[in-house]
């Protein structure tokens, strides 16, 4: 274990104490009201706790602080740490199991597109905090992490259509160099020589998806890399189609795109994407940036 791991080790380990939680709880409570008008004091932080004894409350905040909390004029501000670590525990990410009662609504169904090998309808299912859309026998069209919080009002439905966009998202940004998780330097890269054998889109070329800090690592048709983009979005809204189309079904850019790889000294990719009587074509540099697209 390294210094910098034995420092995280440490921050994080300060947040198994009941009390400092609901701290954390009561300061992202507080979040817009504060814009308005001010930060909790330490009384007013203590009373909203709900801790009477103040020398027990002043230990727990001052373990908190720097690396949660900040004290600003006497008053105490959460740190995106903080922020990020309520909403992940409201998501359901930490604290629910993968088969909780929140799941119990989400009924597996047939999709209404079907398998690229066989005639089998695809199937879509939530489980373990992943959302999977695939062929029961030949693997996954789509596995996407996504917590119980977004399920828990949703219909199976509505779970595939938010997480589809939330990946559209997470391409756009990684298109951009950005990690959609940690933040951290991310890309997008091919030639990738292999994918999962479970893996439906398996005759087409991957690029990988990969951030140099956090655990993102995955492959992807390269014609996927360019979900997101504004020109692709604005193609499928006029052919009346939408984002779930643009990765799943007969319309799914992986199946729609000729997808050509030049072997020069600066790798490119040209995606050349054909939908109702409609082209585009992409140029891409070796990192998946658009270098260029045109009709």
């Amino acid at each position: 274990m390294t210094d910098e791991d034995s420092t995280r080790e440490a921050a994080y380990a300060v947040l198994t104490d009941e009390t400092r939680v609901r701290i954390l709880f009561a300061l992202a409570d507080r979040y817009d009201e504060a814009w308005e008008s001010e930060w909790p004091t330490f009384s007013e932080l203590r009373t909203q706790v709900g801790v009477n004894d103040t020398s027990r409350f002043s230990y727990h905040l001052t373990e908190l602080q720097d690396e949660f909390v900040r004290k600003v004029d006497g008053r105490y501000l959460p740190r995106v740490a903080a922020l990020e670590i309520v909403a992940a525990i409201r998501a359901g990410t930490y604290g629910e199991s993968g088969a909780g009662d929140e799941e119990s609504d989400i009924k597996q169904r047939e999709m209404d597109c079907e398998c690229l090998h066989c005639d089998r309808a695809l199937v879509a299912t939530y489980r373990n905090h992943q959302l999977y859309v695939g062929c029961p026998e030949h693997g996954a069209a789509v596995a996407y992490p996504t917590p119980p919080r977004a399920a828990r009002s949703r219909t199976i439905d509505e779970v595939i259509d938010c997480s589809l966009r939330k990946h559209a998202c997470d391409v756009r940004l990684l298109r951009e160099g950005v990690c959609p998780h940690c933040w951290g330097t991310a890309s997008l890269s091919f030639p990738r020589d292999s994918v999962p054998d479970t893996y439906l889109l398996d005759d087409v070329p991957y690029a990988t998806a990969a951030c140099d800090i956090c655990w993102l690592s995955y492959p992807i048709p390269i014609a996927h890399t360019i979900l997101g983009h504004p020109a692709v979005e604005t193609l499928y809204a006029n052919c009346g189609l939408g984002p779930r189309d643009a990765q799943l079904g007969p319309h799914d850019l992986a199946r729609v795109s000729d997808v050509s790889l030049s072997k020069s000294d600066s790798p490119t990719a040209r995606i050349v994407v054909e939908l109702r009587d409609n082209q585009l074509v992409f140029d891409l540099d070796e990192t998946c940036s658009v270098l260029d697209h045109r009709h």
